[in-house]
């Protein structure tokens, strides 16, 4: 759809800001919840919301396109999991936002080893950049020891590449606002599932945490997701792509306002070196991109 006036470049930016704040919602948010627990409450409530208006498009559905949408959503429930975890055991956010942010570079390194669908030539200049950028950012002691949030992060990036690349295989045909529902669903049957049997919960939940909850579940899921389906109606892919890039910078500034985080010069080059690699990536992927579609 033709842009207008930058006005989804504006809304992206926004969603930008909105996934950075997103992360710190779930942080304060888990003062009161067990850590899964609170990401199944959040995912399952989301899906409650959206599944009024996905109902007539998730009857239309066929079996086959219900299991891939079941099925890319476990992943989908691995890496919320993981990522929660991660931020339950440290205060410095921006870090783990970068880290996770590599997502976009192992996926295509996955694609290409289960599908064989062979990365863009920049893909071998941008791993390493990143790669330089993850040992800085990682090795707090600078000894070759990787904390357990690192570890964790790290993780979570790994697992939220696999949920991409399945994703993009085999959910393309499938409309998104029944299959973000359905995603949504899996995630927090599977959370919460899991929380119940082994999180010990609160028997007292503050107040303070249910406001974060429910500003988890209406601003940083459900009205995100909206506006980012409709800035993406009205953005060019090129423009989208690089405006979600500014998620971990978001977040990594927010996390010194508010939580205190330490930018040391080795974050910030660390940091640096991973944005690098991600607009290397992602420029040459979009030409590549526009260039097989003007043939």
């Amino acid at each position: 759809m033709k842009n207008i006036n930058g006005i989804g470049e504006i809304i992206l930016f926004f969603v930008s800001i909105l996934a950075a704040l997103g992360w710190f919602f779930s942080k304060y948010a888990l003062v009161g919840f067990p850590p899964v627990g609170f990401i199944g409450l959040r995912f399952f409530s989301a899906a409650l919301i959206f599944f009024p208006f996905a109902y007539p498009q998730l009857k239309r559905l066929t079996r086959s396109e219900t299991i891939r949408a079941l099925a890319t959503g476990l992943f989908f429930a691995i890496f919320m999991a993981t990522w929660i975890m991660a931020i339950t055991f440290n205060n410095n956010l921006g870090s783990g936002a970068f880290l996770v942010s590599i997502s976009m570079l192992l996926a295509p390194l996955i694609s290409w080893l289960v599908f064989r669908n062979k990365p863009l030539r920049t893909f071998w200049i941008a791993l390493p950049t990143a790669l330089c950028g993850v040992y800085l950012l990682a090795n707090a002691k600078g000894d070759l020891h990787f904390s357990i949030d690192s570890s964790l992060y790290l993780l979570a990036s790994l697992f939220s590449a696999i949920y991409f690349v399945l994703h993009n295989q085999y959910s393309k045909s499938i409309p998104p606002l029944p299959l973000t529902t359905l995603q949504l669903s899996v995630v927090g049957v599977i959370c919460l599932t899991y929380s119940l049997i082994m999180e010990p919960w609160q028997a007292d939940i503050p107040i303070s945490a249910i406001g974060w909850l429910a500003t988890s579940i209406l601003v940083a899921t459900n009205f995100r997701y909206i506006l980012q389906t409709i800035g993406q109606r009205y953005c060019h892919i090129a423009n989208a792509s690089i405006i979600m890039l500014l998620e971990p910078v978001w977040t990594i500034i927010l996390s010194v306002i508010l939580l205190g985080e330490q930018l040391t010069t080795i974050k910030i080059v660390g940091s640096a070196l991973i944005l690098s690699a991600l607009l290397i990536y992602r420029v040459q992927n979009l030409i590549g991109l526009f260039t097989r579609r003007n043939r």
